[in-house]
This record gives C-alpha cells, sequence and structure tokens, in this order.
C-alpha cells in the first residue's frame, strides 16, 4: 500500500495550490473593490498648470464664492507658479436645465446659454456644483436630474475639460421655528449619491459637500441660514477641498492676493452680466444697445488684475 503515503501528499499538495489561487483571488477581488469603492479611483490626479482655464459653473454656492474667493485663493496658491485663469459663471438658483439663466426665455434658452458660455471659455477643468434645488422634486425627480446631468456633461464634453462634481451639501437644523431638515437631507443625500454615480461612470471626479462639510450647524458662523455658506464658511472649507482633491492643504493666508482675486472677479460678473443686459442685448437692445460696445472694455481691466494676482502668487515670502 506504498502509494497511500504518495496519495495523500498530492491530495495535500493540490489543497495547498488551491488555497494558494483561492487567497490569490480574494486579493484580486478586494483590491478591485477598493478601487470602485473611490471617489477618486477612476480618475486622473487633480494638477494644475500654466494655460489652464478654469471655469466654476453652478447654483448660489458657485455664485456666492465669487464674492469671498477663498477656493480661489487656495487653489491659487496651491498651484502659485502656475498662470491659471479662473472664471466664475455661477447663477444662484440655478438647476442643470438651465432654469436661472433664461431671463425672459424658455428653460432651454437658459441651458442653452449655460453650455455656450461654458464652451466660449474654452475651459481645460470645471467645476461642476447642482443638485441642491433638483432635490425638492425628491425620490420621484431623480431620474430626471439624473438624465438633465448626463445632458449637460454630454454637451459640454467638446471642451475636454477634466471635471470635478459637487454634491449639495446637507441642510444644517438651526432649530424652531426653522423647518426640521431631516426629510430634505434624506433628499440631499439621494441627490450626492447620484452624482456620485455619474461621476464614477464618466471617469470624473466627485467631492461630497454633504459628508466633507457635515452639518454646518456645528461649527459657528459658517453659515447664516443653514443653507449657504458664509465668508467664514468659504474660509472654512477651502483647504478640506484641497484635501478632497488629494492636494496638500495651503498654510496661512494672503488678504491682498485674495482682494485681487474678488475684484477680477467683481469685474468679470459685470462682464457676462451687465445688470442692464435686456436693454444691451435683450428685447429693448433697439433703446440702448449702441452700448454694448462697451462691455468689451473690461477684458483689459480684467487681465490687468490676473496679471497683478500671477505676480503676486509666484513672489516668495
Amino acid at each position: 500500500m506504498f502509494w497511500l503515503p504518495l496519495c495523500g501528499c498530492w491530495l495535500q499538495s493540490r489543497y495547498v495550490l488551491c488555497l494558494f489561487w483561492e487567497l490569490l483571488l480574494v486579493r484580486i477581488l478586494s483590491a478591485l473593490l477598493l478601487l470602485v469603492g473611490s471617489p477618486f479611483a477612476w480618475a486622473e490626479p487633480f494638477l494644475l498648470r500654466s494655460g489652464d482655464r478654469v471655469v466654476f459653473v453652478g447654483n448660489t454656492l458657485i455664485e456666492r464664492e465669487q464674492l469671498y474667493g477663498w477656493w480661489e485663493l487656495a487653489l491659487t496658491r496651491r498651484f502659485a507658479d502656475q498662470k491659471i485663469v479662473f472664471r466664475n459663471l455661477g447663477w444662484s438658483g440655478d438647476t442643470v436645465f438651465g432654469h436661472s439663466r433664461a431671463g425672459f426665455g424658455r428653460v432651454e434658452d437658459g441651458f442653452k446659454h449655460l453650455v455656450d458660455h461654458t464652451l466660449a471659455l474654452k475651459p481645460t477643468a470645471i467645476f461642476l456644483a447642482y443638485g441642491t434645488n433638483e432635490s425638492f422634486d425628491g425620490p420621484e425627480g431623480l431620474p430626471r436630474f439624473t438624465a438633465g446631468l448626463n445632458r449637460l456633461l454630454d454637451r459640454l464634453e467638446p471642451s475636454k475639460a477634466r471635471f470635478v462634481l459637487l454634491s449639495p451639501l446637507r441642510q444644517a437644523d438651526m432649530g424652531r421655528p426653522l423647518p426640521d431638515p431631516t426629510q430634505i437631507n434624506r433628499n440631499l443625500r439621494l441627490y450626492a449619491d447620484a452624482i456620485a454615480e455619474v461621476a464614477k461612470k464618466r471617469n470624473h471626479h466627485f467631492i461630497d459637500l454633504f459628508e466633507l462639510l457635515g452639518d454646518l450647524a456645528k461649527e459657528p458662523g459658517i453659515t447664516d441660514n443653514g443653507i449657504h455658506l458664509t465668508d467664514a464658511g468659504y474660509r472654512w472649507s477651502a483647504n478640506k477641498l484641497l484635501q478632497a482633491l488629494e492636494l496638500k492643504p495651503v498654510s496661512g493666508e494672503n488678504e491682498r492676493l485674495r482682494r485681487l482675486i474678488i475684484d477680477k472677479n467683481e469685474l468679470y460678473f459685470h462682464r457676462w452680466r451687465p445688470q442692464n443686459v435686456t436693454y444691451l442685448f435683450g428685447f429693448r437692445k433697439h433703446e440702448q444697445g449702441q452700448n454694448a460696445r462697451e462691455i468689451p472694455q473690461f477684458d483689459p481691466l480684467i487681465e490687468a488684475k490676473e496679471q497683478a494676482i500671477w505676480k503676486l502668487a509666484s513672489a516668495k515670502n
């Protein structure tokens, strides 16, 4: 019966070999699951270089940032030796369908305005923040929002820009008599998850502001109504934004540089959203349309501010 020990050795060797392949398969599957679960797994590292044109597009969160400049300041200082152009196209109350940009026209006109203006800036990177206003439609509106977000990204794809999709913020509970935001936050979480899924499928960066910034009520002074960030809120969240992009935070502050950024943003705001736009370009342009020739005169002023920003940002302290 000499073959019994040989048979036992063969079975033991086969068992060890099977165990080896099983462990290897588990390791591979675990690595794949980790890769899929990471919000940045499918996107290249986010870096900016001279010549890049960064466009911020979205709702109130984006529009208000230009008033304070903390996010742009953080990115400018992180890439201080690079000459990067930043443009803010935020519009309060806007949606992926372009509701706020419709003016006296149809929503579809607002969407066209959103797409055309963004593409005209020749962006190489786009920060896109939507979902807050759309979330008021609840779970029933989620398919329409997802379709609208994909349509917007499809239309912006000719730019070949890198995209960073931002989720909505969590609404803070500011106490009664203000509403309890529990159900609102459930909806916001649903829409944030939908944005994350779109980002993963399209190989874009995603920043989950809902989790990243958490309960705004826990940080004194960063919100005045539980929904929108204050100056202190943008300042507090700036380095968090960098960390979410896997960028090293910046230390200290540069108020002179921030003031230049704010001034530049104000000039550009008047360049693309003049107060009397109806008279300059709209249905009343037959009255004052001749003054539209003054709008391009903002361009050299904006460029001068940008030159000053680049010079100050790159200066060795």
